[in-house]
């Protein structure tokens, strides 16, 4: 009797992309404030969607456990 294992294949994984050697410090810095701006703003996004919901939502809770 004989066993056959399947073969599995694993993609592929690239290899990070090194930072330029020429690049300072000064601009690695701004690189890593400029993405901390775009982060901090995608975020400020969804609270400004998220926050009336969730605000709505426990005024009614409020509203249902307590108001009659």
């Amino acid at each position: 009797m004989s066993l056959q294992v399947p073969y599995v294949v694993v993609p592929e994984v690239p290899a990070p992309t090194p930072l330029p050697q020429s690049s300072s410090s000064e601009e690695r810095w701004a690189a890593w404030q400029a993405k901390g701006v775009a982060h901090e703003r995608a975020v400020r996004r969804k609270l400004a969607f998220a926050a009336p919901i969730v605000i709505l939502v426990a005024a009614v809770i409020v509203y249902a456990l307590a108001g009659r």
